[in-house]
């Protein structure tokens, strides 16, 4: 018996770099994952304007990092914290404007409140101002003295007056800060224990204007009365029952679609494949020609592919045909019709044989493959 000679094929480098692909895209996607938790801001920052944890231009970490400093403990609340804090804390409420009117009759209950940023009250006079109203108009950059009773103002000395301030003559209020004589950028009363002060231009305690002039003098001596700090930044939707939410309100929602759509992303690029044209490959053991045609048979057979095994039939024999008639091997129809026309041979005896309708079943098959046969030996002994 003749032995048959194998080889064993090794790895190209291209092919070890395919099979390591998903280990490779896993380990690529946990260092994304690394750098991505580096480059997050800490926990403890948020972006919210006018915010104590917001370390930008618009934020207000600066002047809550300095009060803090002084022994004066600050710390974000809600609305319904808002309206229970005590005697002992200042309560900061800045935009006032977005409070809904049970917030901010709650809010009018305690003993010492500092309203910021009046910039969506221009031309109108809400309840909490009693008396006052919110005003814009143009900017000045020219410094201005107190020119009032307050000693909050009096220590901020000066400052550079903005386009957001009060105007009015509500009872009982100090209006301080005015370059026109009708608006003033800071207000503030004490009345029946109360202590109640207005700072119009929220910009005046963020991040990228409390150094101005007098702003952080202002506001640090404004808010930092009392022990604790209670920073309450009002919204429109303060107050609103969870059943009127809709579930796209949801902070977790965006979190938890990126991360299923990033693990399906990773997971495609691991166990996808790239549709293209074959290529050969070398295979590990030499395989006879008889045995792959033996099981190209079977499976033809057995998916029963009449169509497809005598669509290969015709297209061996008329290829052996068009050699023999001195045709080129890849010649059309057109071509073999021309041929068998110089032969004499009429299209009846060829037509349905080489280009008629698929075999319907095994038998159907074997008469056709016996019928090229012959049809082949015919034109060869011509």
């Amino acid at each position: 018996m003749k032995a048959t000679s194998t080889h064993v094929v090794t790895p190209t480098a291209r092919e070890r770099a395919s099979a390591a692909r998903p280990a490779l895209l896993i380990i690529a996607f946990v260092i994304l994952v690394f750098f991505g938790l580096a480059a997050l801001p800490d926990g403890r920052m948020n972006a919210v304007p006018v915010g104590i944890r917001n370390p930008t231009g618009d934020g207000a970490r600066a002047l809550a990092q300095v009060l803090k400093k002084h022994g004066v403990s600050v710390r974000e609340v809600t609305a319904k914290q808002a309206a229970t804090v005590g005697e002992d804390t200042t309560l900061v409420v800045v935009f006032p404007s977005r409070m809904s009117h049970t917030i901010e009759q709650d809010v009018e209950t305690r003993a010492n409140v500092v309203y910021i940023g009046l910039e969506e009250e221009f031309g109108s006079s809400p309840a909490y101002l009693d008396g006052l109203s919110g005003d814009r108009g143009s900017a000045s950059s020219t410094k201005v003295a107190p020119a009032c009773a307050s000693e909050i103002a009096g220590r901020a000395a000066e400052i550079i007056p903005s386009q957001y301030s009060v105007s009015g003559a509500g009872a009982n209020w100090q209006m301080c800060f005015t370059a026109d004589g009708e608006t003033y950028a800071y207000a503030e009363r004490i009345q029946d224990g109360r202590f109640r002060a207005v700072i119009p231009d929220s910009v005046r305690v963020r991040n990228r204007g409390i150094l101005e002039a007098g702003n952080a003098a202002l506001a640090l001596n404004a808010i930092g009365r009392t022990p604790k700090v209670a920073w309450y930044i009002a919204s429109r939707t303060d107050g609103v029952s969870p059943a009127e939410t809709t579930p796209t309100q949801s902070p977790y929602l965006a979190p938890a679609f990126l991360t299923v759509a990033g693990s399906l992303a990773l997971l495609a690029l691991a166990f996808g494949r790239r549709l293209g044209p074959l290529t050969p490959e070398r295979l590990p053991v030499e395989v006879p020609a008889a045995e792959t045609l033996i099981g190209k048979a079977r499976l033809l057979r057995t998916q029963r592919a009449y169509g497809h095994a005598a669509s290969a039939l015709r297209s061996a024999c008329a290829s052996r045909i068009a050699s023999s008639l001195g045709v080129s091997t890849s010649a059309d129809r057109n071509a073999l019709t021309q041929a068998f026309t110089l032969r004499g041979l009429p299209p009846s005896r060829y037509e349905a044989l080489l280009w008629g309708p698929p075999p319907v079943n095994e038998a159907a098959l074997v008469q056709l493959a016996n019928d090229l046969d012959a049809f082949e030996k015919e034109i060869r002994h011509d």
